[in-house]
């Protein structure tokens, strides 16, 4: 391998530098702060779980894109391709645990698919599952955490599409598509919106279906209407749990959601109500968060049935759609201070290593810079840095109790008192 490549992330992958992650921890927090404000509690699972748990109602495309391998003992391990799935794995280990369940998570996850625009190896997650209520009010407290989470961010234009699989599922089944083909066609329905009708007529033809059946399913799928007609009883189920939930989100949350029929999810654990984010002006980027109920999951992966609803954000993303918003304005810095000895003796290490001290405390983020390059060298360096202050020692400012405050914004400096050091600093500092 050349020194060039081993030089470069793995490919669908990336590293974030301080700028980039102090904006996604920004985001996350203010992500956290929401998902907790409803009463969800954080949990973390291992990056890699038991192959044959992470294949449990993947989907056949899902399962194809997971990073597996074996250990030294030879026991057959994937990387978490989402969340979902290790969480439903607690709950099923866990019966203890009183119900309902409110569960949140901000980790990384790896799916091995092709690289594009808003799509990773190697990407965030953040997101919420409920376990425990069955009711179309738990699917509306998801989306309603979504939109909450996403206004907190200051997304500002964004559309909620929502759907019940199995509406979509009827309507695939009356245009002719055979039960056992169902999976396949769900798959072809959820790459509509990356490669367009023509691709999904195409595809669906390579089922069985009629070029002329196809169209007038996916004129079916574009109406919205809650009152299209379905013919078997989970449709028409569907159809009044759908409405249920678009009812409470209205009258409810003051929340307004669009009715999408084409809206299926990729995975194969969905069972009724699914949902998906797109953000305005945001073309090409794909969906910026989606979820949906699964009640079987839990009881997939061996424990009872249980109920559960969820969502996830893309981390990566929403961070790409909020800068096309300009709405991520971030007031970063890598440094407020920099305390610069001129000298190295003891006497004046100790004293900026104590001004140092006093000024962390205060909550300031401050570098103690001990190379031996010049002053003005330094200075430039603290200022590339984004300080705003330089603070100088030397044996003059020691004797006489004070230090040389430069200005990095104003190019100004001024003598200090020590005791009035940190009141300067902070006046300063909101100027």
């Amino acid at each position: 391998m050349s020194k060039n490549l081993v030089l470069q992330p793995p490919r669908g992958t990336r590293d974030w530098l301080p700028e980039e992650a102090y904006a996604k921890r920004i985001v996350s927090e203010k992500i956290r702060e929401v998902f907790e404000s409803y009463g969800y509690g954080e949990v973390i699972t291992p990056a890699f779980e038991y192959l044959d748990l992470l294949k449990a109602k993947a989907g056949e495309e899902v399962v194809e894109q997971i990073y597996a391998f074996k250990d030294k003992a030879g026991r057959e391990l994937g990387l978490r391709f989402e969340m979902t799935t290790p969480i439903a794995r607690i709950v099923a280990s866990r019966l203890d645990l009183a119900k309902p369940l409110r569960f949140y998570y901000v980790q990384p996850v790896w799916r091995y698919e092709e690289p594009q625009r808003g799509r990773w190896r190697e990407f965030w997650q953040a997101g919420i599952e409920l376990f425990g209520i069955s009711e179309p009010e738990g699917d509306a407290e998801v989306v309603a955490v979504t939109f909450d989470a996403l206004k907190a961010v200051g997304l500002k234009d964004f559309d909620i599409r929502v759907n019940d699989r199995r509406v979509v599922e009827d309507l695939v089944l009356g245009a002719g598509i055979p039960g056992d083909l169902l999976p396949s066609a769900l798959r072809v329905l959820d790459k509509m919106d990356k490669f367009g009708e023509e691709y999904v007529v195409s595809e669906l033809a390579k089922l069985g279906l009629r070029e002329d059946a196809a169209t007038s399913l996916l004129e079916k799928l574009k109406s919205g209407s809650l009152d299209i007609d379905t013919s078997t009883q989970p449709g028409r189920e569907g159809l009044r749990r759908l409405a249920l939930v678009v009812d409470t989100l209205k009258n409810c949350y003051g929340i307004n959601v669009t009715v999408d029929y084409a809206i299926v999810r990729g995975l194969g654990y969905y069972t009724g109500f699914v949902f998906e984010v797109k953000a305005g002006s945001s073309e090409g980027l794909g969906s910026i968060a989606g979820g949906g109920r699964y009640d079987d999951l839990v009881s997939v992966v061996g424990g009872p049935k249980i109920p559960a609803s969820g969502m996830a954000i893309g981390v990566e993303r929403l961070l790409e759609a909020l800068s096309m918003q300009g709405a991520l304005k971030l007031d970063y810095r890598e440094v407020d201070v920099c305390v610069i000895p001129v000298k190295k003796t003891p006497e004046i290490l100790s004293e900026a290593v104590a001004v140092a001290r006093e000024l962390r405390v205060a909550g300031m983020k401050v570098v103690l810079e001990v190379s031996e390059r010049s002053l003005s060298k330094l200075l430039e360096a603290a200022s590339k840095r984004g300080a705003r202050f330089a603070i100088i020692l030397g044996e003059r400012e020691l004797k006489e109790g004070v230090v040389t405050v430069r200005d990095l914004y104003l190019w100004k400096e001024e003598k200090v008192a020590r005791p009035h050091l940190y009141e300067y600093i902070r006046a300063g500092s909101s100027t």
